[in-house]
């Protein structure tokens, strides 16, 4: 039974889901690095931040302590530190959007050191996309990118789990010239011998990551950038990756939007009808909108 205690925390500064554990310096470190910062300004603005607490310790982050609803689950708990070993602390990632609430994301910590990443879903489907498409790139790594490594995988009372390996604790940043092309062939290259294509499939469509964008799509560090989120690995119209890459970096960041390949009015028609089906109560409403707009126009 692992001793892990969820202790007190720090909403972070920004869409507020983020929880920040104030138990260490180190602790409060690995939280700060779990925000997807992706404007140059914000981006700056989090190393500040994570400098800040490198400084003086976790009392200079702003805000009131808050506590952490953790899973009341003693097997789920021994079952995950059973993958990771031990651990006595997390830094909690909540979705922001209203509509894809539910469950849980976490990074488990063992003295402030990040072991493994958790993901609690009460349906097994977005895990299994997930688990299938990381286990396609042998040691995690790909020509174009690297995607963390399953670490461990299972059932409990009150979901299914997975953790995979963290991200190195400390602020990451997009890509600034992503080799898109090189991106979208590896994708395709690792998922096609793996991903189950039902017979409603049109026969010209291709493997997609589902959700390529610049916040996750992120430079931590040297080496090959980190290819994150793929619970919505999938079969799409040819171009699909890149489409949604550009709208997204062009609606959210104000990004050019480039020239597209022939063809990609597919794809575009494939996105702007899930992105019409997104809850408008959602914090990132506006956004969608602009995505949709940018779609509908291509």
């Amino acid at each position: 039974m692992t001793a892990f205690q969820p202790g007190a925390f720090v909403r972070a500064p920004g869409a507020g889901n983020v929880l920040v554990p104030v138990s260490s310096r180190r602790a409060a470190l690995a939280g700060v690095a779990l925000l997807t910062k992706s404007k140059p300004v914000a981006v700056a603005a989090q190393w500040a931040m994570y400098g800040a607490v490198a400084v003086a310790g976790p009392r200079v982050l702003p805000g009131a302590r808050t506590s952490w609803d953790a899973p009341d689950d003693p097997a789920l708990w021994k079952d995950v530190a059973g993958s990771v070993g031990e651990f006595d602390g997390v830094a909690v990632y909540e979705r922001p959007q209203a509509s894809r609430r539910g469950g849980v994301a976490a990074v488990l910590l063992r003295a402030g050191r990040p072991v493994g990443f958790l993901k609690v879903r009460t349906e097994p489907g977005e895990l299994d996309r997930e688990e299938r498409a990381l286990r396609a790139f042998a040691d995690g790594c790909s020509p174009a990118f690297r995607v963390p490594i399953v670490l461990g995988r299972g059932e409990a009372a009150d979901g299914h789990w997975m953790v995979i390996e963290a991200m190195p604790p400390r602020p990451a940043r997009p890509v600034r010239r992503p080799d898109l092309a090189g991106v979208v062939e590896a994708v395709r290259e690792a998922l096609a011998p793996v991903l189950p294509r039902g017979a409603d499939v049109p026969s010209h469509w291709l493997p997609m990551h589902g959700d390529l964008t610049a916040w996750n799509l992120r430079v931590c560090g040297r080496g090959l950038p980190w290819l994150i989120d793929w619970e919505d690995a999938a079969w799409a119209p040819p171009h699909a990756d890149l489409v949604y890459y550009r709208a997204t970096a062009s609606a959210a960041l104000g990004a050019p939007l480039g020239a597209l390949p022939p063809g990609t009015g597919e794809a575009a028609a494939f996105w702007a009808e899930r992105v019409a089906r997104r809850s408008g109560g959602d914090h990132d409403a506006a956004l969608n909108q602009r995505l949709l707009d940018i779609l509908r126009a291509l």
